[in-house]
């Protein structure tokens, strides 16, 4: 029994297919470790913001009957940084009945977020403005932490991830000539694992 040979359109599809799966299969390579930072890091943005908080606002405390003088309050964070020549610029007032407050406090070109707990007025913690654990992954999100050079590789990566997408969704149109099947998994071909392919198109749209 002969075998009919493959026709020119086929040919041609084929090596369409081809082509298009390589560039998604590079793209994908390529933009993994930086979707992957930006994913973790993005999560532990919101984690740090709902934990300690931007400026260590969200520190929690024992609540008591009173709370101490503002003034008082205001002095034991200057005092914490330098009695001397520290002064109290701004403050930030408790989030709940169990967090604390916080004072910037500037001395000479550093300034330092203190929190105090408004209870007792006593010290609770203190950071160098903008470089908690919220702000480290904020900076490595923005651009790695290599300026204008990190900024260029992200954005690269996100043309790459377009690329990425648009090929993905002609590799699967290709095969499957429907949309509706990324959505529900049983209409999906679960031979030669149809059914992970399906997962795999479904979690890039997202």
């Amino acid at each position: 029994m002969e075998t009919k040979p493959t026709s020119q359109n086929e040919q041609r599809t084929n090596r369409r297919y081809l082509t298009v799966w390589r560039w998604h299969f590079y793209a994908g390579l390529l933009v993994a470790p930086f979707l992957t930072l930006l994913a973790v890091t993005g999560l532990g943005m919101l984690l740090f913001a709902n934990i300690t908080g931007k400026e260590g606002e969200r520190i929690h405390v024992t609540p008591q009957a009173q709370v101490q003088p503002l003034s008082a309050q205001a002095e034991a964070a200057r005092q914490s940084v330098n009695p001397e020549t520290a002064s109290v610029v701004q403050y930030i007032a408790p989030r709940a009945d169990d967090m604390v407050a916080v004072f910037r406090v500037n001395n000479d070109d550093k300034a330092t977020m203190v929190a105090v707990d408004p209870y007792t007025a006593k010290v609770v913690n203190t950071m160098p403005r903008g470089q908690g654990w919220y702000h480290t992954m904020d900076e490595i999100h923005g651009d790695i932490m290599i300026g204008a050079t990190g900024d260029y590789l992200l954005e690269t990566a996100a043309s790459l991830t377009i690329i990425m997408i648009v090929t993905g969704i002609y590799l699967w149109w290709v095969k499957q000539r429907s949309l509706k099947a990324v959505f529900y998994l049983k209409q999906a071909k679960v031979v030669l694992g149809g059914a992970t392919c399906t997962v795999h198109l479904a979690l890039g749209f997202l």
